[in-house]
């Protein structure tokens, strides 16, 4: 049976870490990131409708970040470039 990773210990491990320690990012980095991935993780959780702390890595898949990514489109009026970003 293979272990589901869990995605908050990941990204707790990500911001604290590889963003902070290891690549020095400013405050307002984390701050765009972290942002980004909260959107990302809440869509998620609404969508496989489960909470956000019990979201496995590999439920992230392509067609869950491009749903995503159109609902940032169309939704939130982002443009493309923004929608991008994210």
């Amino acid at each position: 049976m293979s272990e589901h990773l869990l995605l908050a210990p990941l990204l707790e491990s990500y911001f604290r870490r590889r963003l902070t320690k290891q690549r020095n990012a400013t405050p307002a980095t984390v701050a765009s990131y972290r942002d980004a991935l909260r959107m990302l993780i809440l869509f998620a959780a609404t969508r496989l409708r489960k909470k956000p702390a019990a979201l496995a890595l590999e439920e992230l898949d392509r067609d869950l970040v491009l749903a995503f990514l159109d609902e940032l489109e169309e939704k939130r009026n982002n443009t493309i470039a923004t929608r991008n970003a994210r």
